[in-house]
């Protein structure tokens, strides 16, 4: 998948996301989203792998996407915030007439935002962070009840652009839009992944 081509479920969670925040928001939520604070986020959404069919045999099965999920940690002030988060991007398999593959990837992200605020209860923001990440993969060869597994890791950088929106008091809806590209040790490519979310931020 191309970055630059963001999968069609961010513009349909986008406005689903503005419609609610719309319907949620006061004149309290909007003060409460600009100030100083440490939060609390979980999003869900769909993370996609990027697979090249052609480098499988013709009629192989390839599904490349499932439920993602995030949590963590954050801090904001002013226009700058910071999150400590796990990511599971959920699994990606690859079925050919010989062989059935299937990969779990998940890790610890840490990343730094810049807001760039579009009125007084919505934002715009670009991230740039590392992600700590492991990816287990089970492979059993057709015929066999042997399954083999394998574990690849690496620590890679990746960026991501959002909308943040005030909610209810002390709660800020977010879509976000994240790209990550995975190396083994920094040298063979493993994944490259789009993540796509939608989130709600609980801060103090």
């Amino acid at each position: 998948m191309n970055p630059t081509n963001i999968p069609p479920i961010f513009n349909s969670a986008l406005l689903t996301v503005a419609i609610l925040a719309g319907a949620v928001y006061t004149p309290v939520a909007a003060a409460d989203h600009n100030r100083t604070s440490v939060n609390f986020h979980v999003d869900v959404g769909q993370a996609y792998q990027d697979i090249d069919s052609s480098d499988f045999p013709p009629g192989s099965d390839i599904d490349d996407q499932d439920i993602a999920f995030r949590a963590g940690i954050g801090f904001r002030s002013a226009m700058l915030a910071g999150n400590l988060s796990y990511i599971n991007f959920g699994q990606s398999a690859v079925t050919t007439p010989t062989v059935a593959a299937e990969a779990e990837t998940s890790g610890l992200g840490l990343d730094l935002q810049l807001d760039l605020p579009l009125s007084e209860f919505a934002t715009v923001f670009v991230k740039g962070g590392i992600l700590s990440w492991e990816q287990v993969t089970d492979e059993q060869r057709a015929g066999s009840r042997i399954v083999d597994r394998y574990y690849e890791d690496g620590v890679d950088p990746y960026w991501g652009v959002g909308v943040r929106f005030s909610g209810a008091p002390g709660m800020n809806i977010k879509v976000e839009y994240d790209r990550f590209e995975f190396k083994d040790n920094g040298s063979d490519v493993v994944a490259d992944y789009d993540l796509v979310t939608v989130g709600i931020e609980f801060f103090l």
